[in-house]
């Protein structure tokens, strides 16, 4: 066999992936959404991961059989549903609001205090010697 195609057949046994499939040239475009599509594969398996992510994908296929089953139903459903969104976000920002206020009141106590330490620790004014 010739040398040439020797070194073919190797590179083009280096150049395939675990799957059989080619691998992208690295800095080629194929290379860079190749790296997208992983790094946006692995942000969806944590996004996944989360139990509330987990509730609203499972709430949200429910509503999609049943609007597929009895649209009425799943007007129903949706606007329900829309109601407790609106006021769990009312909710949050209340607490939001309640901690930011928490948070300002630690802070003018704070000041407070440390404003109160300086004007302890400094000694009196020394009198000038006649």
């Amino acid at each position: 066999m010739p040398k040439d195609k020797k070194k073919k057949q190797s590179s083009a046994k280096k150049s395939k992936a675990a799957d059989g499939t080619k691998k992208a040239k690295t800095g080629s475009t194929q290379a860079k959404v190749e790296k997208a599509v992983r790094s946006a594969t692995s942000a969806a398996k944590k996004i996944a991961s989360n139990p509330a992510v987990a509730e609203i994908v499972a709430a949200s296929l429910v509503a999609a059989a049943a609007a597929i089953k009895d649209p009425k139903k799943a007007r129903g459903m949706a606007a329900a549903v829309g109601d407790e969104l609106s006021k769990a976000s009312k909710q949050s920002i209340d607490r939001g609001n309640r901690f930011w206020a928490l948070a300002l009141d630690v802070a003018q106590r704070s000041i407070e205090a440390l404003g109160e330490e300086k004007t302890r620790k400094k000694p009196a004014p020394k009198k000038a010697k006649k």
